[in-house]
């Protein structure tokens, strides 16, 4: 990734290769109702909540399951997983 710049200079775009089960993770994080957005990074999906909170996500993840662990965390500090 070194020639990143130069070739962004030059035109190109480079975007990541998103796989199928996490474009389909991303739709259902899109329609559940506690999460406002959700956006593929870096080998990752990641939703933002209605609280402002970000989650990391996994293709499998029950999201209510994630997001009340999330919380559960941050209230505690001792993670489920």
């Amino acid at each position: 990734m070194r020639k990143r710049a130069p070739m962004k200079n030059n035109g190109y775009q480079l975007v990541d290769d998103v796989i199928k089960p996490n474009q389909g993770l991303i739709s259902r994080l899109h329609l559940h109702p506690d999460i406002s957005s959700a956006w593929y990074f870096n080998g990752s999906v990641y939703g933002q909540t209605v609280a402002d909170e970000r989650i990391k996500f996994d293709i499998y993840d029950n999201v209510n399951n994630v997001i009340e662990e999330f919380r559960r965390f941050r209230r505690t500090g001792v993670s489920g997983r």
